[in-house]
């Protein structure tokens, strides 16, 4: 079951066909849940909900909160998650710290997440770096950023898109990233 690391007591429903499709819960799982941003909001045309997109100081980052308990996840930081957070992009330490949420203006709802893992890791395997433990070197070593081969294979998604079920019980996207 490929489900990211840091999602892990967090997701119901799973299924894997093309992509894998998740339902998002609090660690109670409750599935209505508010959703936190730090980025912009773009409007794509024809499309009725706007999509949360990088800022040009610093990537989207995408929390859950549950509004009774108050419990908050993470879901999403562009930052570090997916292949090309993990391998290729190094981003500004304080644009990072500096990133303030704000809530979404949808109601609390059920969310879906949908990755994409089509990248080969098994075949790619020997152009990794690896520490004396077994344990892959990410591109940003600043943070000291290194993680199980496992996990790679968990975390290094190379497509995410994140839908809430609106009233009428139909999926709205609002957020939508190439990671690879």
């Amino acid at each position: 079951m490929k489900i990211p690391t840091w999602l892990r007591g967090h997701v119901k429903d799973w299924e894997e066909q093309d992509l894998t499709t998740m339902t998002l819960c609090s660690s109670s799982s409750v599935e209505l849940l508010e959703v936190w941003y730090y980025g912009d909001l773009y409007e794509v045309r024809g499309e009725k909900q706007r999509y949360i997109v990088n800022t040009e100081r610093a990537p989207v980052l995408i929390f859950a909160r549950e509004p009774e308990t108050g419990e908050k996840f993470l879901i999403f930081d562009a930052a570090k998650h997916g292949y090309d957070n993990m391998f290729c992009d190094t981003y500004d330490k304080k644009a990072l710290e500096a990133r303030s949420l704000e809530k979404m203006d949808i109601p609390a709802s059920k969310l879906i997440l949908k990755l994409g893992y089509s990248i080969d890791y098994k075949d790619e395997k020997d152009e990794y770096d690896f520490d004396e433990s077994g344990d892959v070197l990410l591109v940003n070593l600043v943070d000291g950023r290194k993680i199980p081969w496992e996990d790679v294979l968990m975390d290094g998604f190379d497509y995410l898109a994140l839908s809430y079920i609106n009233g009428e019980d139909k999926p709205v996207q609002f957020v939508d990233a190439e990671l690879a």
